[in-house]
């Protein structure tokens, strides 16, 4: 999925020598406000970004950096390293939605340096700067480094050590940093999310090996040494969790890793091809760039060729391939679909397995684009200029400007039919209608489209590529007020912050709030205590507890209760409380728990209600200065749910 350069006079890479530092701390502060500008003003959001704060808030609080918990409920269903960053950053600057979110953003603007470096070194100045760039405004890569959850730091070490495997088998000198690096990022990753952390990595490695004809090179990544250095990380916590926890490493190995990869048991199962829905339009238009110069490259390759002669001829050609420039393409392009391939073969399937992808995209399109600026430097007046592999190159990005621009052209008729003028409002039972009713919102957006996709038409023969980058980049920054109104309505919709607000006013010490089937860790997180959940399906979202429910419930403070344990809470007198439940699910609460229940909400937000005993007055409150005490964060002012009498 790379232009070929083939016919191209290769200059030694530019900006990999000592002055190489300055571009890169421009290119992170460039960045930096991509990942951290409002970062802690949406509320947290439920069950994720609400259990993983939680979890880390409660380590932070407890002292106990070996056994996470959430809820006071021991929670191993991922290994703690995310969870250390987080305490960290709790300690260090107080507990907020903005201390949570940091190392995401920290891990995602630390993956631009690396990549920005790498491509600077390897492919020169220009590829660098464009790679860092293009890797920050990729869709996916802003929504993970902007919320609480483990993929931006699993990503970052998978990043590491796939480019530290090239590293390692490329470099002219035998060295054993990059052998070292590789397997310490490995470990890293394998105690953030799991061992995919060092698989991934090591299939790209072994694949480009026997793809270069060297798989004795694989030697250079220093296994021994190497498996030293990853035991050393990731043994010590095991040991310790297995002797405070039996039987975690019989989950961790086959609950979470190979019923993960072969079964449905976790309810992510999708179809083979449901990784197409979410990197085309996650790396757009990134994506649609290299997706089309490959394709150009892969049918001019194979025109009028057998397929098994064109196969070893190309075999051949990379195998004995010295230039650095094709050696990265096809490296990042391998390493591309060897990922893709990857998680789309496993059972389990969710959209943020795709994060991984955009540092090779980001590669190839930084050598893409830099093509481009370096033709254009070089004058493109002579003919020989369009010629061989700076022609593929520009015919490449001539017609995948192209076809951005008609994407740009249909994604503004999408926008107008959402708009309160055209067919969604109302079509969502009035779910959405307050965010589709702002009428300019979308009018804007669709004329932002629209002038993107004029902007790729008038560039897209690149006379002036910094334009028809420019155009590019439009593409996705208009439609950033949408994608942020849409945060501010998810905010309501998902974060247990507003209803945080209002229970912080009036509950009393031994008061008691139980979720109804669907637990939101976001009230622990905000009122900083103890909820309680009835529950007949996964309780706490933890496969780690339903695993070991039965052992869990012999404790007497573990707080699932039953429907008979409720109904007698309610028939006490004292203490009060509190049930939260999604408004899908009134009726049949109404019928589990019966007439003890008031009929109505006390509060209800876009995505569950509040009710109390029936009989008992409650009255709706201002949220005062001392509610406001309870909570230490700053407040999102158009937050907020109604409160019905």
């Amino acid at each position: 999925m790379s232009p070929s350069d083939a016919d191209l006079p290769q200059p030694a890479p530019r900006g990999s020598g000592p002055g190489a530092t300055l571009p890169i701390v421009l290119l992170v502060l460039l960045c930096a406000p991509i990942f951290f500008f409002q970062l802690g003003r949406p509320g947290l959001g439920d069950p994720d970004e609400g259990r993983n704060a939680e979890a880390a808030r409660e380590m932070a609080a407890s002292g106990d950096w070996v056994t996470p918990r959430l809820d006071g409920v021991v929670y191993l269903d991922k290994p703690p390293a995310f969870f250390w960053a987080m305490a960290l950053s709790f300690k260090a600057l107080g507990v907020s939605e903005l201390t949570a979110r940091a190392p995401s953003a920290l891990f995602a603007l630390a993956g631009v340096a690396l990549v920005g470096w790498f491509a600077r070194r390897r492919l020169g100045s220009a590829a660098g700067t464009i790679a860092g760039v293009t890797l920050a405004l990729s869709p996916l890569y802003i929504v993970f480094g902007r919320i609480v959850i483990f993929d931006m730091m699993l990503t970052f070490c998978m990043t590491v050590a796939a480019l530290a495997a090239f590293e390692a088998l490329e470099s002219e000198r035998r060295r054993i940093l990059p052998g070292i690096l590789f397997f310490a990022a490995g470990g890293i990753g394998t105690i953030s999310k799991g061992p995919v952390a060092l698989v991934l990595p090591l299939l790209v490695a072994i694949v480009w090996a026997f793809a270069r004809k060297r798989p004795r090179a694989l030697g250079r990544l220093r296994f021994g040494t190497g498996a030293l250095v990853y035991f050393a990380i990731i043994v010590p916590w095991l040991v310790l969790v297995e002797s405070r926890n039996p039987g975690y490493l019989r989950y961790a190995i086959v609950g979470e890793n190979l019923e993960r990869m072969t079964s449905n048991r976790f309810e992510t199962a999708r179809p083979f091809y449901f990784y197409a829905r979410v990197v085309l339009p996650g790396l757009f238009p990134w994506i649609i760039l290299c997706a089309v110069a490959g394709w150009r490259r892969t049918r001019a390759a194979f025109k009028g060729r057998p397929l098994r002669e064109t196969w070893r001829a190309g075999r051949a050609r990379l195998a004995g391939e010295t230039d650095q420039g094709r050696l990265v393409v096809a490296y990042a392009a391998i390493w591309l679909c060897v990922t893709i391939l990857f998680f789309s073969l496993i059972a389990s399937k969710r959209p943020s397995y795709m994060l991984p992808c955009a540092a090779p995209v980001a590669i190839l399109s930084g050598r893409l684009w830099s093509r481009a600026f370096e033709r254009r430097r070089e004058g493109t007046g002579a003919p020989a200029a369009e010629t061989g592999g700076a022609g593929t190159a520009r015919g490449a990005l001539t017609a995948g400007l192209f076809g951005l621009a008609g994407l740009c052209l249909a994604g503004a008729l999408v926008t107008l039919l959402a708009s309160p003028a055209g067919l969604a409002l109302g079509a969502s039972q009035a779910k959405y209608d307050a965010l589709l009713s702002r009428t300019w919102l979308f009018g804007s957006t669709a004329a932002g489209l629209i002038l993107a996709g004029a902007l790729l038409l008038a560039t897209r023969r690149l006379r002036r590529p910094a334009l028809s980058f420019a155009a590019a980049t439009l593409s996705i920054v208009v439609v950033v007020p949408l994608a942020h109104a849409a945060s501010g309505f998810l905010d309501e919709a998902r974060s247990s912050r507003p209803l945080s607000r209002f229970l912080a006013g009036r509950l009393r010490p031994d008061d008691i709030v139980v979720c109804y089937e669907q637990y939101r860790p976001g009230l622990n997180f905000y009122l900083r205590r103890r909820i309680h959940l009835l529950t007949s399906g996964t309780a706490f979202s933890s496969w780690y507890v339903m695993a070991h429910l039965d052992e869990l419930r012999r404790d007497p403070n573990f707080p699932v209760l039953s429907s008979e344990q409720t109904r007698r809470l309610l028939a006490a007198p004292a203490p009060e409380i509190y049930v939260v439940a999604p408004r899908r699910m009134y009726e049949r609460m109404r019928v589990e728990l019966g007439e003890a229940l008031r009929s109505d909400p006390i509060y209800e937000d876009l995505g569950a209600g509040l009710f109390v005993r029936a009989g008992q007055g409650h009255a709706p409150i201002a949220l005062g200065d001392a509610a406001r005490g309870m909570l230490s964060f700053g407040t999102h002012r158009r937050a907020g749910g109604s409160a019905p009498g």
